[in-house]
Formats: structure tokens, sequence, C-alpha cells
């Protein structure tokens, strides 16, 4: 039904739209001191699940091949390596993310 002034009432459905469009918007994710924890618990995972596999694989090659220690401590210290490596990924992607996706940090 038109509005009296000759108007067909498109300000009620921009309106709606606005509604929509802002329900619909990503929501920014904050996050504070448990966000923060489950970062940590997760840097502190990624490095002890380096070590451990890096040690499994050296330890089955060990046993497969008859050198007992040497592949263990190798892939040992390779696991611990790329446990090490991954920290630092994550913690430099929260950084990026933290600062508002830009690298400097600034």
């Amino acid at each position: 039904m038109p509005e009296p002034d000759g108007s067909d009432g498109g300000e009620a459905i921009r309106k709606r739209i606005e509604a929509a469009r802002a329900e619909l918007k990503p929501k920014v994710r904050s996050f504070g001191p448990a966000g923060d924890a489950h970062l940590a618990w997760r840097m502190v995972v990624d490095l002890v699940a380096g070590v451990g596999v890096g040690a499994a694989v050296g330890y089955g090659l060990d046993v497969l091949l008859g050198i007992q220690p040497v592949l263990l401590a190798v892939f040992t210290l390779l696991g611990f390596a790329a446990g090490v490596n991954l920290m630092l990924r994550t913690a430099r992607d929260y950084q990026r993310k933290s600062s508002g996706g830009n690298p400097s940090g600034g």
C-alpha cells in the first residue's frame, strides 16, 4: 500500500535489509583469558606431540634396524625442533591476528 506522500514504504524494507546484514556480519572474536589459555595449551600440546612422534619414529626405526639409541636421539631432537617451529608459527599467527592483520605488529 503506497504512502500518502507518494513513497512506497521503501524505508521499512531498507531497515529490514540492514538488520539482516548486521545479523549475518561476522562477529569479531575476542580472545580474553580463556582464549589465551587455550592458545597456550595448544602450543604445549604441539611441542609434546612433536617430541613424542619423533621419539616413537626413532625408536621404531632403531628396533627395525637394530641400532638402538642412535635414531631415537636423532628423531627426538627433530621432533623437538618441529614442535618449537610449530609453536613459533602459532605465536606469529596469534600476534598477526591480535594486531589487526598487520605483520609488522604496529
